[in-house]
């Protein structure tokens, strides 16, 4: 018992510093984004062993397990507390429906009765497209564009299709205006880096979402299945040079994937924000037959946006080119 205990101590600490060298290769990437898992197998195995009376190799598994939990402070404690504000309110939703999910009518039912004012949709086939264009009734404004679905409320104003690889990735952007100014909303789903070729394009895609994003005037929404966790630098080093903050910071920990298989849960799909809009309330939906939960958020455009004096007409296409 012990020494299997033991074992999983030095499996889940190799793990861990694998993860933290994740800059260095894409393999180690990969050991970044489990964090959570690394904490409790730590923990578990740290009180065993002092259970075990074997003090030294349990408080140091405990001490692992503390380490490896810190970078979760991020989704609790957000680095500075974001101002009330009264500014129009956008309710979000971003769902990755999977492409071999054939539980229309499910995921229907949850989006009508959450009644988001944007949904952005990943992986939708042709057969998904036809399903998800009975949602007119609340979100007129539609757009298919590769692989995403668009549904809104408000008019999709210059909307692009932002390809960010040769084949495959691709992205959406568009406009939506509201009482305090226009908003760019960016709709995304970049690769799964599997593979050093991959995982290299992965990048690139996410440096050129960074740089749309940095080129932008007016607040940004970012929504997009991105592959990447916030425990990884590839994240950070996107919120670094995008200029944007994790929606999730300081609303809890929510998991999106993969769904059947708890364990491994991880938060792979993502809203990230400007400085422009406040974040009110960030979540998971309910499962809608996919291998991604649902995310949901309602942002706020902050006053200080709107005292820019931008309009939709007037905002420099930067980011549509």
């Amino acid at each position: 018992m012990g020494k299997g205990l033991t074992l999983v101590v030095a499996l889940a600490a190799i793990a861990g510093t694998f993860g933290s060298l994740g800059y260095l290769a894409w393999w180690l990437e990969l050991f970044a984004h489990f964090r959570p898992q690394y904490a409790l197998c730590l923990a578990v195995a740290g009180a065993g062993l002092l259970v075990l009376r074997r003090p030294g190799v349990g408080f140091a598994a405990l001490l692992l397990a503390v380490a490896n939990t810190v970078p979760l402070a991020h989704f609790y404690y957000p680095a500075s507390a974001a101002p009330a504000d009264t500014g129009p309110a956008i309710k979000a939703l971003l769902a990755n429906v999977y492409f071999r999910n054939g539980q229309h009518e499910r995921l229907l039912a949850y989006v009508r009765s959450a009644r988001p004012d944007l949904a952005v949709f990943l992986e939708a086939t042709p057969e998904w497209s036809e399903a998800l264009r009975t949602l007119a009734t609340g979100l007129p404004y539609q757009a298919y564009v590769g692989e995403i679905f668009i549904a809104s409320r408000s008019p999709l104003l210059g909307l692009r299709s932002l390809p960010l690889a040769p084949r495959g990735a691709n992205a959406v952007a568009f406009f939506i205006d509201t009482a305090a100014g226009p908003v760019a909303v960016i709709g995304a789903h970049a690769d799964w880096p599997l593979g050093e070729e991959i995982a290299a394009r992965r990048d690139r895609q996410l440096s050129l979402l960074a740089e749309i994003a940095r080129a932008t005037p007016v607040p940004v929404l970012l929504l997009g299945d991105l592959n990447t966790t916030a425990f990884s630098p590839v994240f950070s080093l996107l919120l670094d040079r995008a200029g944007l903050a994790d929606c999730a910071a300081g609303h809890g920990y929510h998991p999106t994937w993969p769904t059947w298989f708890p364990p491994l849960f991880l938060q792979i799909d993502h809203c990230l924000v400007s400085n422009g809009l406040a974040v009110t309330h960030f979540a998971t939906g309910p499962y809608v037959g996919s291998d991604h939960y649902p995310l949901e958020v309602t942002v706020r455009v902050r006053a200080a946006a709107a005292g820019q004096g931008l309009t939709v007409s007037r905002v420099p296409p930067t980011f549509l080119q």
